[in-house]
């Protein structure tokens, strides 16, 4: 280390010139009005100063006295950085003594005080003849304080690491110290440009400490990236020198850059984020270009903060993240969504827009708050192009000439300059005739375009440049004669209707892989069907139905063979890899599609993308060959249950979405135009029209469950509405696919909390089920015990048992008692017995479940996990969550659960916030009530944002927490959330003539024993008339007053009754006594069971009505 005499002499010889120097200030500013601004500068950057310089006092305090262990990494390190704070301290204590003579010599002889009006000048024209001076000191000032800074930061960060090897921690594993002091010495590293000789200790630490753990931007930076360097600084230097990114901004830093299509705008900010990541401990990009594209995009981000993957989740997730982090919203062109609507709340992150639309740059926060790209400069612009070209250097005169001559005919427009190179390094043209081909190009595209109506398309025409480029490489691509280039060229016209980002590799392997594993099990379970026993013997009727479907199925089977590009058919060998790559390679070469390593996909330029798809030579019947051709590889990756059930399909479900989105939407614009055109002939011609087919309908089947697994349900419903209406008139619920698409879309109506619509599908299947299979087939036994929980959602809780329990005695003669399905019924029924008060019957179903589960299909399966759950919530009752069996057993069983919810879905999936809830719910029986407000507390906003307001699951969850906080004693705030969970429109998506939600009938039930513990006993006796109609409606046609819990309410009026004569006797006898202060008070004499909160026990029960 340095000398410790030096260090502490250097610290106290600046801080004593820094003081005197103030005071002089100071009392200057009073004197001279006109010299106010510029001394009151110079003050802050001295006052800086000494700031830094007390910090670097007291870190050489604390560890002056503390032996370097010679072996450490860092000691070396250290002592060198207090050898540079010592050289830097006396050169300082150098500039600090020359600035103090110089103020000085301002004041004059006279003093600090101004005597007069001509003293004041005097010391004016003294400070204007010493300005020179005084700037240069200045930035002297500033350099030293920078530095000592820099330095400052690297030390601390030095010490904080050296401490954690001490405790045998490994440096990688970085505590919030470290974190900070590493993002704070990486932030001023880039906030400043020192001379490398003052730094190069402070930047071998910061290179050494990684601390960006996101990095996620549309493309890798190109290693031809040329120009705008000095934009790149200028956007360094504004977003960073304002404030440190460990300090407290008050407005979200936001930049906009907008420009013409192609004229880089991307390229530049993913320039930015690359030269900037340690600034940033997470770089996100989300692509603007439609509202899908948002949330899908979105969702991405969700994933990386281990929340719910969608759009809200992930603005919360960024809004209150106390981490730096970079936001590039990509393309935000979309008219239709305001930009600000992407943006996440709240002030922290940096936000750098990309558009086309000049009016967006009003959201920039930061200095102009925007750029505007329209073109490379010049000598920028040729040097792109020869890279490109991949000229060899050092370039001659006469290419030089060439290219200038080449980017002045394309306008300096970036993405056009690069494709004119890479068409020239594929030697498709010469540097030399390059305009000439170009020109050929230009003019056929014109020709074309008038031809096809397409001529006044401004957009059209500000890109032409790009177009024209892309089209000679595009031409060459097609003229080349070999395997690769052909492939190429058939992939890229069935990108075009993709999603022009995240292509992933995996997914066009699986386009292939997948149908192959698809027709295994179905010869599998067609090899099962024909021993399976025959329960029902056929009638002729239905061999004639089985035979007209055979004889319909088999005329509407595609025998045309799949349309898709040659490398991804299935001729029945093994799938050639190495051909998809070589094509690929091909594409990526001509900065057609741009290669993203980290998440190993592709993605194109949207510019390309829509040509591609839109050039005049592509007809409009071609366009429906390639968009047909991109439906079928989606759907040939997309496996059906149970075979989705594979680690990679929840990512793979994600990524499809925005694909299959896109290509829906060209599907229905080429059906459109295809109409139009057919109009728009004089003589239309005999054309065969694309009708709804059996492969359309396996396809829109596939695409609503990618629908559903993201939650789209809209979406998923009208694809399966469309498919259950072919299916049915044409083969009739007769057979099994009719059977299955119901039942899928009741199950889509049931995730939309639309039970009615769901049960009245099933009902369906059942009576379709028992009529062609027999009442005791498996198949009919399963409906059979949908149904009956389906009536448990509705109320109908003794058809519902009465379903279950048929189900469970068929599915145990047939199947087995150990069957998953049988022990699946068992455990549904446990359910409806819980809410019958059986709780004893109810858990030992559960645990029958539990114990059969465990077995089949292991402890730590999701069904297995689902039967433990219902075990755990059997130990309470229905009456409040009071504890009715072993209360820690329970409480273990639930934390199980949650941990491996957790583990498995994140921290926000709809299964974790149920667990959530529940294990709240023990814990509160168990008197830890603090615990389980804390637990509903922070799930429920998550449950409100993501499932929804009138989701069951939320309201649910909020009269739980009113029951916590009635136990706390806190009955006013659990009142308000009762009176909001019973609010009837909030169950409207459930409602029925027959009978109230079994959920808002327990909360009416709750707000009573609210009100009768807050002595509101008239209020009580109100909600008990409602409670009792709700009630009697159970299962339609009065069938609720045999519930056992209608004999509880009735026992519950009596004892309201009583309270409530009670309350009416007391209040006659009240009297009225003065206090010492002469103020009247009314005193009223109640029973402690009635206006007093009755206590609750240790163990958390209280007291409930027989």
């Amino acid at each position: 280390m340095a000398d410790p005499f030096s260090i502490a002499a250097g610290t106290a010889g600046i801080l004593d010139i820094s003081w005197r120097i103030g005071s002089y200030l100071a009392k200057v500013k009073s004197a001279a009005s006109k010299i106010k601004r510029d001394l009151a500068t110079l003050s802050f950057e001295v006052n800086a100063l000494v700031g830094v310089t007390e910090s670097i006092q007291s870190l050489w305090n604390d560890n002056k006295e503390k032996p370097l262990d010679a072996l450490s990494p860092d000691a070396k390190r250290i002592r060198g950085l207090w050898q540079d704070i010592n050289l830097a301290l006396h050169g300082c204590r150098d500039v600090m003594g020359s600035l103090a003579l110089l103020v000085e010599e301002v004041i004059g002889k006279d003093g600090i005080e101004v005597q007069g009006k001509r003293d004041g000048i005097r010391k004016v024209l003294r400070k204007q003849s010493k300005d020179q001076e005084i700037q240069e000191i200045r930035q002297q000032i500033t350099s030293h304080q920078n530095s000592l800074q820099l330095t400052l930061s690297a030390l601390n960060l030095c010490y904080v690491r050296s401490s954690q090897d001490a405790n045998g921690q490994s440096v990688d594993l970085l505590s919030e110290k470290m974190e900070y002091w590493g993002f704070k010495l990486n932030h001023e590293l880039a906030a400043i440009r020192a001379q490398p000789s003052k730094i190069s200790n402070v930047a071998d630490i910061a290179s050494e400490v990684s601390l960006n753990k996101h990095f996620y931007i549309p493309r890798a930076v190109s290693s031809m990236f040329t120009g705008r360097v000095d934009l790149l600084e200028d956007l360094r230097k504004r977003l960073f020198d304002a404030s440190p990114a460990t300090e407290k901004q008050h407005t979200q830093k936001r930049f906009v850059i907008f420009g013409l299509g192609g004229s880089g705008k991307t390229e530049f900010c993913c320039k930015f984020a690359q030269d900037n990541r340690q600034s940033f401990w997470g770089v996100f990009w989300i692509n603007a270009s439609s509202r899908q594209s948002v949330q899908h995009t979105y969702s991405t981000i969700a994933q990386a903060g281990g929340v719910e993957p969608n759009e809200r989740a992930a603005k919360d997730w960024l809004a209150n993240l106390d981490r730096p982090w970079l936001l590039i919203i990509d393309n935000a062109d979309d008219l239709t969504t305001p930009l600000e609507e992407h943006f996440p709340e709240g002030d922290r992150g940096i936000i750098l827009v990309t558009t086309r639309n000049p009016l967006n740059r009003l959201h920039g926060t930061v200095g102009q708050g925007s750029y505007h790209f329209e073109k490379l400069g010049e000598t920028e612009a040729n040097d792109l192009l020869l890279r490109a070209a991949c000229e060899p250097a050092p370039w001659s005169t006469t290419a030089k000439d060439y290219a200038t001559k080449i980017t002045n005919h394309l306008g300096f427009l970036a993405l056009a300059v690069l494709q004119a190179g890479k068409a020239i390094a594929k030697r498709i043209c010469t540097l030399a005739n390059y305009l000439e081909v170009y020109d050929r190009s230009w003019q056929r595209i014109r020709r074309l375009r008038r031809k096809s109506d397409q001529g006044s398309s401004k957009e059209g025409t500000v890109n032409m440049n790009v177009y024209s480029s892309y089209e000679i490489i595009f031409r060459g691509l097609e003229a080349t004669d070999s395997l690769a280039t052909q492939d190429a060229v058939q992939l890229i016209k069935m990108f075009s209707f993709f999603s022009w980002e995240d292509l992933r590799i995996d997914a066009l392997t699986m386009s292939v892989e997948h149908p192959r594993r698809q027709t295994k099990h179905d010869e599998e379970e067609a090899a099962k069907a024909t021993v399976k026993p025959v329960l029902k013997a056929p009638t002729w009727k239905t061999k004639f139905k089985e035979w007209a479907i055979w004889v319909v199925t088999a005329v509407q089977k595609d025998v045309t063979g799949s349309v898709l590009p040659a490398v991804l058919r299935d001729d029945k060998c093994d799938f050639d890899e190495d051909r998809l790559m070589d094509a690929l390679d091909q594409l990526n070469q001509l900065s057609l599609i741009y290669y993203q390593e980290a998440t190993e996909s592709y993605s194109m330029h949207p510019l390309i993308h829509t040509w591609v798809r839109e050039r005049p030579q592509m007809s409009t019947s071609e366009q429906a060959l390639w968009c047909q051709a991109a439906t079928t590889a989606l759907a040939r990756c997309i496996l059906l249950p149970p075979l989705d059930a594979i680690a990679s399909s929840e990512s793979l479900r994600r990524h499809l979405l925005p694909h299959i989105s896109h290509v829906l939407r060209y599907q229905h614009n080429i059906a459109t135009a295809l109409s139009d055109n057919q109009k728009s002939r004089k003589t239309p011609w005999l054309v065969l029209k694309h009708g709804f087919g059996r492969a359309q309908a396996i396809e829109s089947a596939k695409f609503s469950l990618i629908y559903v697994q993201n939650g789209y349900f809209g979406e998923a419903e009208a694809l399966q509405v469309k498919t259950r209406d072919f299916v049915c008139a044409r083969l009739g619920m007769e057979h099994a696919a009719a059977r299955r698409i119901t039942l899928f879309l009741a199950g889509t109506y049931g995730l939309q909390m639309r039970t009615n619509a769901a049960a009245k599908l099933q009902e369906e299947v059942l009576e379709a089920c028992t009529a062609h299979l027999g009442p005791k087939d498996p198949e009919t036994l399963k409906v059979m015990n949908t149904l009956g929980t389906s009536r448990r959602f509705q109320g109908r809780f003794r058809e519902g048992r009465q379903l279950l329990e048929t189900a469970i005695d068929g599915m145990t003669e047939i199947l087995g008692a150990e069957h998953e399905d049988t022990l699946q019924a068992m455990d549904d029924l446990g359910q409806l017995e819980w809410m019958y008060l059986n709780y004893a019957q109810a858990r030992d179903l559960h645990t029958a479940a539990v114990a059969g589960m465990s077995k089949i299909l292991g402890p730590l399966h999701e069904r297995t996990l689902i039967a433990k759950e219902h075990l755990a919530m059997a130990c309470l009752s229905f009456e409040g969550d009071v504890l009715v069996d072993d209360g820690p057993r329970a409480h273990a069983t639930m934390l199980e659960v949650f941990d491996q919810r957790t583990s498995r879905f994140g921290k926000q999936h709809p299964w974790t916030l149920y667990a959530i809830c529940n294990l709240a719910r023990v814990k509160s029986g168990l008197g830890a009530h603090d615990d389980a407000e804390r637990l509903l507390r922070a799930a429920l906003p998550i449950a409100q944002r993501n499932l929804g307001a009138n989701h069951f699951g939320t309201l649910a969850g909020q009269a739980h927490l009113g029951n916590v906080l009635v136990r706390q004693g806190r009955l006013d705030d659990a009142e308000q959330l009762f009176l909001d969970a019973i609010q009837r429109q909030r169950y409207a998506s459930s409602a029925r003539d027959d009978g109230e939600h079994p959920d808002r009938i327990a909360a009416l039930f709750y707000l009573l024993r609210c009100r009768e513990r807050q002595g509101k006993i008239g209020d009580a006796m109100a909600v008990w008339g409602e409670l009792w109609e709700a009630v009697s409606t159970i299962g339609g046609q009065g069938l609720g007053l045999l519930h056992p819990f209608a004999k509880q309410l009735e026992g519950k009026r009596e004892e309201l009754k009583r309270l409530l004569e009670v309350s009416d006797d007391d209040a006659e006898t009240s009297e009225v006594v003065l206090s010492d202060d002469n103020k009247e008070t009314s005193e009223v004499v109640v029973p402690s069971s009635a206006a007093k909160p009755n206590k609750v026990s240790s163990s958390g029960e209280e007291p409930i009505a027989a």
